[in-house]
């Protein structure tokens, strides 16, 4: 799989747990099941970010034409960094930060999904984006981006 594929499989498992999340019973606290379900999508969202910016943004961030996507593609991680950390403080409120969090990562997919991989297939191609996919899936599995 290319590194795009991979990445968009990330972003719809990514999703489906957020709206998993979402079904929780009103006023509920984040707690057995539901907290182990929280637990996988930060780490998650934790993976695909280190992945991302590590592999995928760092062949795109210096040329011209994907330069401002990536550093707005930065700003939008540490935008969900920062509402995972704060769902992971017990409170009556993670539904609010949820919400956010689904809004930020919905916009976040789009861009991505709508403006930055078509522009990364033309100026990588497609070899190219074979070969990160292949880092990445070695990431997963726990080996170097290098094996």
């Amino acid at each position: 799989m290319t590194a795009i594929e991979l990445l968009k499989q990330d972003h719809d498992e990514a999703m489906e747990m957020i709206e998993r999340l979402e079904l929780v019973e009103r006023g509920a606290q984040l707690r057995g099941s539901n907290l182990e379900l929280f637990g996988r999508l930060k780490s998650a969202l934790t993976l695909h970010t280190l992945i991302e910016e590590q592999i995928f943004y760092h062949s795109l961030a210096n040329l011209k034409e994907t330069d401002e996507l990536i550093k707005k593609s930065y700003d939008e991680h540490r935008t969900v960094d920062e509402l995972l950390v704060k769902m992971s403080a017990p409170s009556q409120d993670w539904r609010v930060a949820l919400g956010e969090l689904k809004a930020a990562f919905r916009r976040h997919v789009r861009e991505e999904e709508n403006e930055l991989f078509p522009k990364a297939e033309r100026l990588l191609g497609a070899q190219r984006l074979q070969e990160m996919g292949r880092q990445i899936t070695n990431i997963k599995r726990g080996k170097a981006a290098t094996a």
